[in-house]
């Protein structure tokens, strides 16, 4: 038979002859004979030989297994393989480094906030520890005892000169999540005024939060405790937790 210098299409050749070739490769080799006049007359010569086999036998049309085989053999069918496994490998690797990143990243934002909070919690220790320190200091605070029940009491630091308060209570019952503790002023009518919410450390057994107020401490004559709503009410709603008077 005649040389061809297209080696991808003279492959096909053959198995076109017999009818054998997908559709895909059938359509390309027939394109390709359009313009190329070796592989035409080496098409005639399969075909010369292949109704020469064919009379020489009874027509026998191959079982759809032998023609699924012969069909798998095909180059054309052996590269459609291995782009999809290379993928499917590809994106699974992917898939695993964007898991394992996010997870990364997720659990570096929980330990950052984490140490926020403990950074903050350690803040406001020093801060009310100063404040009391600077209390004892003053001839003028009052020491004032809170008295709740048998696990609960502290003391109550008072300067009203300074316009300074702290309370220093032991055991305070931790509260729900939607939950907080609320201060408050009790002016000689029985009025309360909020000077602040607070709610006891995790894992603390003492408890200690200094009041604010721009209202003059000399014009009250007692503080109050009590549960309120997370964020704190406009006037007490909860149950009282202690009271003291001064």
């Amino acid at each position: 038979m005649a040389q061809n210098e297209h080696p991808p299409f003279i492959e096909n050749i053959p198995a076109y002859a017999v009818g054998a070739l997908d559709a895909e490769d059938s359509a390309a080799l027939e394109s390709h004979l359009k313009t190329c006049v070796s592989c035409r007359t080496e098409l005639a010569e399969y075909r010369a030989v292949s109704e020469s086999l064919l009379t020489a036998v009874a027509p026998k049309q191959p079982s759809a297994a032998l023609r699924k085989r012969l069909q798998s053999r095909l180059p054309s069918a052996q590269k459609t393989i291995r782009p999809r496994l290379n993928w499917s490998i590809g994106r699974v690797a992917v898939g695993a480094a964007f898991t394992l990143l996010l997870a990364l990243s997720v659990y570096s934002i929980l330990q950052v906030r984490a140490l926020q909070l403990q950074q903050a919690q350690l803040t406001r220790q020093i801060q009310t520890s100063q404040t009391v320190l600077a209390l004892l200091s003053y001839p003028s605070t009052q020491n004032v005892p809170i008295n709740v029940n048998e696990s609960v009491s502290g003391t109550l630091l008072l300067d009203k000169d300074r316009n300074i308060a702290t309370i220093v209570v032991w055991n305070m019952p931790l509260l729900q999540k939607d939950q907080t503790y609320q201060i408050w002023l009790i002016d000689p009518q029985g009025d309360r005024t909020s000077v602040g919410i607070f709610r006891p450390d995790p894992g603390q057994s003492l408890t200690t939060t200094s009041i604010t107020s721009t209202n003059n401490l000399s014009d009250f004559v007692g503080i109050g405790v009590t549960v309120e709503p997370a964020g704190g009410s406009d006037h007490p709603t909860g149950s009282r937790i202690f009271k003291v008077d001064f």
